[in-house]
């Protein structure tokens, strides 16, 4: 049978005929804690005001812990998602063709680590160090490369689409059958991308120019 709730705990309290801690016992085993060797320590022998300021007292307190438990169920946990790769170390690591949808790679230092074939869609790479990294063919749509080290990174057959860049797209290794669909990228970078020799090809998941999405002329 579960314990009383804390409403009905704090009417035991308040309408116990006896003051003594014997009128506790049965509140004990119910709630799974003791009110009875808080007092035990004095024995109630005061005047009738000060017993019933006391109790008062003590069911407050037993009302208060008894909410604080019922809340901290799993109702109130928080989400697991988001920071499990920011500002560690995971160069020259394996994540390719895995699922981090929507992870959190801030400031990660990802030397020469490849993500092939993953799905990046949403993830954070601000700040990041990518030097020599490998997102060949990874789904990268919506997800964040601003302010990053992306020298030699591979980015071929990646679907970008909608995905934000900034200056450091110059210094990838590849950028062959991207699809840059609504991809933000700074219009003096774009200028610079679209002179490239790699900017070529369709994806070949969407299909998609990789000249035509980025409208270079």
């Amino acid at each position: 049978m579960p314990g009383p709730s804390p409403l009905i705990a704090l009417a035991a309290i308040l309408l116990a005929p006896s003051p003594h801690t014997e009128a506790f016992q049965p509140l004990q085993r119910g709630c799974g804690f003791s009110i009875s060797t808080a007092l035990s320590s004095q024995r109630i022998n005061d005047e009738p005001a000060d017993a019933v300021t006391k109790l008062v007292k003590g069911a407050a307190a037993a009302f208060t812990l008894l909410t604080m438990t019922t809340l901290s169920g799993p109702a109130m946990a928080v989400s697991g998602g988001g920071l499990d790769f920011a500002n560690i170390n995971i160069t020259g690591q394996d994540f390719a063709a895995k699922n981090y949808k929507g992870k959190d790679f801030t400031q990660v230092i990802a030397k020469g680590t490849t993500f092939a074939n993953s799905n990046l869609q949403g993830c954070r790479f601000y700040k990041a160090y990518l030097v020599n990294a490998d997102f060949s063919s990874a789904d990268i749509r919506g997800a964040a490369f601003e302010d990053t080290s992306m020298d030699g990174a591979n980015f071929k057959d990646a679907n970008a689409a909608g995905t934000y860049f900034g200056q450091s797209l110059l210094d990838v290794k590849s950028l062959e059958n991207v699809d840059f669909t609504d991809a933000s990228i700074p219009p003096k970078t774009l200028a610079l991308v679209c002179e490239r020799d790699d900017v070529k090809g369709t994806n070949p998941i969407t299909g998609a120019s990789t000249r035509d999405t980025l409208m270079c002329p």
